[in-house]
């Protein structure tokens, strides 16, 4: 019997769940590739990411950190204000599961939570995500940037060059590029340490963390999709700390462009894995057969050899 697949055409589809999205072996009719798999392909290697994909058999299953969770209820809370309650459990403030007689109750509460597909978030963590959730209620810019749209939709098509399936899902997609306007202006939200929340420190994390590969990966999906590309790319960057500073960072043209020659690379690898075969065996690792000579990198190399030049000037100069 043919499976049924979750998305068997190119288009826009609201109704994705962020675990079909990522872990689903039925969501494409073969496997697909997203700004994510593009990072783990280009600075990793092509085993990482099918390790770690749909197409491992024994996919192991994977807890959340903090950090994704914070991120994750921010989301929510900002694009859904009205359906995240039903999402998540927040434990009391000092629930500490070892004191049982205090907090049975609780516990039965956050079992059965869990039961229910509910996240358990600390009451600290909620607090704070609370604190980001009213800061971006009181800028306007960022505010009006995440109103009259559609959130978290995935996009998928195929390429155009090699046919392997790609995808997306853009936090909030304006009316705007859905009724095919000129001016179109797409905003992600971004929970940040301190350290990347300024101009300075935004421009690292866009680095660290490829934002500019995940913009080139929406352009070209919303673009594939709706038949026409956004003029503006956004960042609003929240702070999960005190102040709770909101910031707006528009992306560079010339970066997304940046993003869209890494994002080539990535899909030709990608391409040439997947027709090899979707076993292990046809997903390299760092190396490939034969054996990859490593030594000292430059700044190392050129250290080492400043030193022993000195030494020998010190010598002669001492003779």
């Amino acid at each position: 019997m043919k499976p049924k697949f979750l998305i068997e055409k190119p288009g826009a589809y609201p109704e994705i769940t962020n675990f079909q999205y990522h872990h689903d072996p039925l969501l494409l009719p073969a496997p697909s590739l997203s700004s994510s798999g593009a990072k783990t392909l280009l600075s990793k290697s092509a085993y990482h990411f099918w390790a770690t994909s749909p197409m491992n058999p024994n996919l192991p299953p994977r807890q959340p950190s903090e950090a994704l969770i914070f991120g994750q209820l921010g989301h929510d809370m900002a694009l859904f204000p009205n359906e995240w309650r039903n999402m998540y459990h927040v434990l009391p403030d000092g629930f500490t599961e070892s004191h049982y007689n205090k907090w049975a109750n609780a516990i039965k509460a956050r079992d059965f939570a869990i039961s229910k597909g509910k996240t358990v978030v600390s009451r600290a963590l909620f607090d704070r995500v609370i604190s980001c959730a009213r800061a971006i209620g009181m800028d306007s810019m960022a505010s009006s940037a995440l109103r009259n749209g559609v959130n978290e939709i995935t996009l998928a098509w195929q390429d155009k060059e090699t046919g392997v399936w790609l995808r997306c899902k853009p936090d909030f997609l304006p009316n705007a590029i859905i009724q095919g306007r000129q001016i179109t202006a797409v905003s992600d939200l971004k929970f940040m340490a301190p350290e990347y929340c300024s101009p300075q420190g935004f421009s690292g994390a866009i680095r660290r963390f490829g934002y500019h590969l995940s913009a080139a990966f929406y352009f070209e999906g919303i673009e594939h999709v709706y038949g026409n590309r956004p003029t503006y790319w956004n960042h609003v960057v929240i702070e999960k700390e005190e102040p709770f500073t909101v910031s707006n960072y528009p992306l560079p043209e010339e970066d997304i462009e940046r993003g869209k020659f890494q994002m080539r690379k990535a899909i030709h690898k990608f391409a040439e894995c997947l027709d090899r075969g979707t076993e292990a065996q046809h997903w390299p690792a760092y190396t490939s057969a034969e054996p990859i000579m490593v030594g000292l990198n430059t700044f190392a190399r050129n250290t080492i050899d400043q030193h022993g030049s000195e030494q020998d000037a010190a010598m002669i100069n001492a003779g």
